[in-house]
């Protein structure tokens, strides 16, 4: 008996050459062969395609630098907050002490 299901996800993708975001949905399908195994395909409109980090290409600017990010649900268009600047001396003294 085969196990089945599916799952709706989008992705942020960013541009790292100019800095152009953009989402894409994508329907996940999971099939489980009971024995452990797992199988995974990604699907946009319909048809089968790669995964979201692979082979994606800026729409702006063509350069295929770019970085893909799972988007958290609930939580889009949420800005984050800045932070202060005890967090950034701290990165640094951590460095400094070869801790991170």
């Amino acid at each position: 008996m085969q196990d089945a299901w599916s799952s709706h996800e989008v992705w942020v993708l960013e541009c790292l050459s100019c800095a152009t975001t953009w989402n894409e949905e994508y329907e996940v399908r999971h099939s489980g062969d009971g024995h452990g195994n797992e199988a995974v395909v990604y699907e946009r409109g319909g048809q089968p395609c790669t995964t979201p980090w692979m082979d994606r290409c800026c729409p702006n600017c063509q350069s295929q630098n770019v970085k893909a990010l799972s988007a958290m649900r609930g939580r889009e268009g949420e800005v984050p907050k800045a932070r202060g600047g005890g967090d950034v001396a701290m990165v640094f003294h951590l460095r400094r002490m070869h801790a991170w």
